[in-house]
């Protein structure tokens, strides 16, 4: 079978979160850059228009769950757990950060990463879900020291690379990072950063963030904000 080929944009969480995916199941590290587009050449491999997409050999595959869950069951299995429960218990938490996580903070990166200004309404409204779901979270997971217990999920890519943006949101809008207040999550945390497709794929959001701020004119400061987690690492 052809060897997946991941196409996207490094600032992209969900592109890095498909990224790091291939590399934890031996895929490597490489991909094809590519923004989103609308153009029908596209559109014939992304239906939406959006990055990430897997040219898969037999197709192109965009949303992240089915590429994930595509190469777990062509490459892996590595990233689901063998019990049908704990199968279900990391789709869950996947839901989780990508419905009352993601979702609410990216309706904030306008006025974050894109120059726009902050609309305080939409603001409230998304810290309002986040916070509902940074308790569900709390209650859910075990951070032994993944979320679901001591093996590597998804549900961990998927949360690491949201977190990296949504904590971003909350510094500039100064609010607590999203992690902060939560006991346990220290070692989880720990663990991610120190994993080796982790530290690839940072690698490579770095410059293309400040790029990206730069072309919009983005208020965003990336180097207070790295000063203030060397503080409270």
């Amino acid at each position: 079978m052809t060897a997946p080929v991941l196409h996207g944009y490094p600032v992209s969480n969900w592109f890095n979160c498909a990224r790091a995916a291939m590399i934890e199941l031996g895929l490597g590290a490489d991909y094809v850059a590519t923004r989103a587009a609308g153009d029908d050449g596209f559109l014939a491999n992304s239906a939406m228009g959006k990055i990430p997409w897997l040219d898969t050999g037999r197709g192109g595959l965009a949303e992240t769950v089915a590429i994930l869950e595509y190469l777990e069951e062509t490459s892996g299995p590595l990233l689901l757990p063998d019990d049908v429960f704990e199968r279900a218990r990391v789709r869950q938490l996947f839901n989780i950060v990508q419905l009352y996580i993601e979702l609410p903070m990216r309706s904030l990166y306008p006025a974050v990463f894109m120059g726009e200004p902050v609309d305080p309404d939409a603001a409230t409204a998304a810290f309002a879900m986040t916070d509902r779901a940074m308790r569900a979270l709390h209650q859910l997971c075990l951070c032994q020291p993944f979320l679901t217990g001591s093996a590597l999920t998804m549900a961990d890519l998927a949360a690491f690379y949201i977190f990296e943006l949504a904590n971003r949101v909350c510094f500039h809008l100064g609010r607590d990072g999203l992690l902060d207040r939560q006991p346990g999550f220290g070692r989880w945390l720990h663990a991610m950063q120190g994993r080796e497709s982790t530290k690839i794929v940072l690698a490579d959001f770095a410059p293309a963030f400040a790029e990206y701020r730069a072309a919009r004119g983005a208020a965003f400061d990336e180097e207070a904000y790295q000063a203030q987690r060397k503080v409270h690492a």
